[in-house]
């Protein structure tokens, strides 16, 4: 698990924001959802967004989707959202994902989880849980509602943690905000719900171009 924690800790550092689907209720009634589906994978990885998330669905044909999605868009780390049961962890290992994430903290699901090689990011909302999860090895949390608990609860973990794991915000986080979470601390951010529809709007646009900018002159420095 630790050489995965490295893999995918890079790849946000490198683009630090998540974009998480949730499939509606009817997705696997209607065959056009899925086309709509991949036309929006498409159009958020061309606006330059290279991490998706899809939430787990209980629907037997929630695998083959993924499946599908990984097939067809290979060049995208694709993670799974909103694991927390052991019906939910069997079916992404399965999957043989780079990732996925929880909302709270299980101990026995977690440690299931590590036993299979299955990194699944705990979701974090206390200093206990926190414990828990860095004493089996975890060096890369989520902040779960991040919203709620705001940046007092991350300066006060950062402090605790010596700033040696990678936080992931989640949970309220709206686009016009974005800037201003990483710049009170998180490392990297998901956003779902707050963004209407998972489609990219003006305002991750314009945060985008700002990044690219700030990365490509932070490297130049570097060399």
């Amino acid at each position: 698990m630790k050489n995965t924690q490295r893999n995918l800790i890079n790849s946000l550092s490198y683009s630090p924001l998540i974009i998480v689907i949730r499939l509606e209720n009817d997705f696997f009634d209607t065959p056009k959802n899925r086309d709509k589906l991949f036309l929006k994978i498409k159009n958020i990885t061309n606006s330059g967004f290279k991490h998706i998330e899809i939430a787990w669905d209980s629907n037997r044909e929630w695998i083959n989707l993924i499946h599908e999605i990984k097939t067809n868009f290979e060049y995208i780390n694709l993670g799974v959202a909103s694991v927390s049961s052991f019906k939910a962890l069997d079916s992404v290992i399965k999957l043989d994902l780079n990732y996925s994430m929880s909302p709270t903290f299980n101990k026995e699901i977690h440690l299931k989880a590590i036993k299979h090689n299955q990194l699944l990011i705990p979701g974090i909302s206390n200093i206990e849980d926190l414990t828990e999860a860095l004493n089996l090895g975890y060096k890369i949390i989520k902040i779960f509602p991040a919203a709620k608990l705001g940046f007092s609860f991350l300066k006060k973990i950062k402090k605790l943690t010596k700033n040696e794991i990678f936080f992931i915000g989640a949970g309220g986080i709206k686009s016009t905000d974005v800037k201003q979470w990483i710049e009170n601390g998180y490392n990297a951010l998901a956003l779902g719900r707050e963004l209407p529809n998972q489609k990219i709007n003006s305002n991750l646009e314009r945060w985008l171009e700002e990044y690219k900018i700030c990365r490509s002159h932070a490297i130049n420095e570097i060399k």
